[in-house]
């Protein structure tokens, strides 16, 4: 799917602090991969006007950054961004160090090596949401987020299946744009399209049942292309 820039404001932005340009271009790769949105840099110049400009949802910093400490300049910058997350990562194990980080305000320590799986569960943990809420209203229709259970007005239509949930989450996301069988398929499933077909159009089938009760809302099929939820 394409990337306009009304669809990139939807994703967690992060700002990555790393000195080892190998490691930070498999961080960035990864992350990307999984659609965040990432300003990568070496250092910590010009970090204050960066945040700023980029407003990201997380700061991810070494805690030695060439010759500069990580730690000592995130508390400077939690001095101008008090509700900002910052999460630390270093080789460097030592107590006095993981202490030093929580102190100045870091929400965690992440020791290298690690598991991106690791980085992301903090990440998505701690990050600022956006626009983040419990509920996603769909016409007539409001999606409990939480216990991915769909009502109709105040009536409780059904208890969604993850796979239902999962896509008529990601139609919403991108109402009224066309999302490809391909990118559902890879983000609901994790699998390729060819091995969710018909799969997809069960469930596609399902959600149009129940959203029959509200005209205004509708799931078009683009041919050869992908799916459009409208309301």
């Amino acid at each position: 799917m394409n990337k306009t820039n009304m669809e990139e404001d939807k994703l967690t932005r992060i700002i990555l602090i790393e000195d080892d340009i190998d490691m930070g271009d498999i961080i960035c790769s990864a992350l990307k991969k999984d659609e965040y949105k990432i300003h990568y840099q070496t250092t910590l110049i010009g970090l204050h006007e960066i945040i700023r400009a980029f407003s990201p949802a997380i700061l991810i910093v070494d805690v030695e950054v060439g010759e500069d400490d990580g730690i000592i300049a995130a508390a400077s910058i939690l001095k101008e961004n008090p509700q900002l997350p910052i999460l630390f990562i270093s080789s460097h194990t030592d107590v006095e160090n993981v202490t030093r980080g929580m102190i100045a305000g870091g929400v965690g320590y992440i020791r290298k090596p690690f598991e991106i799986k690791e980085l992301k569960a903090y990440i998505d943990r701690f990050s600022i949401k956006k626009g983040n809420t419990r509920t996603q209203r769909i016409g007539n229709f409001t999606l409990d987020n939480t216990t991915q259970k769909l009502y109709h007005f105040n009536t409780l239509i059904k208890q969604l299946t993850p796979l239902e949930f999962g896509v008529l989450s990601k139609l919403c996301t991108y109402k009224n744009e066309v999302i490809t069988y391909g990118y559902l398929s890879e983000k609901v499933w994790d699998k390729k399209y060819e091995q969710t077909e018909a799969t997809m159009n069960n469930v596609i089938s399902k959600l149009r049942k129940l959203l029959e009760k509200d005209p205004n809302v509708s799931i078009h099929t683009v041919k050869n292309v992908g799916y459009k939820l409208n309301y």
